[in-house]
């Protein structure tokens, strides 16, 4: 059987995409505000991370610190988040 191991880093600024990926990052997870657990980053922190990087990006999708229970009008702004990291090119989202 052959396992394979991935290394997943939470970064929340450029420089870190580069430090991560050097360090041997095999995946970033993309946030804004890791200090409050990490919330959705900008749509210019999503494109230019999918430009950069040469490994896959995922961006977390959360409006706001707290729990992660989500009235209708923040699923709506986090289907938008969606949106906006589909077109900015990442591999994916988190949640």
């Amino acid at each position: 059987m052959n396992v394979v191991t991935h290394l997943e880093v939470c970064i929340d600024n450029i420089e870190s995409l580069h430090y991560a990926i050097a360090g041997g990052a095999t995946r970033i997870e993309l946030c804004s505000s890791l200090a409050l657990g990490g919330l959705t980053p900008s749509y210019g922190f999503m494109q230019q991370a999918a430009k950069l990087s040469s490994v896959p990006v995922y961006a977390m999708i959360r409006p706001r610190q707290g729990d992660f229970f989500y009235n209708e009008e923040e699923i709506e702004m986090m289907r938008w988040d969606i949106e906006a990291a589909h077109q900015s090119g990442l591999s994916g989202v988190v949640f």
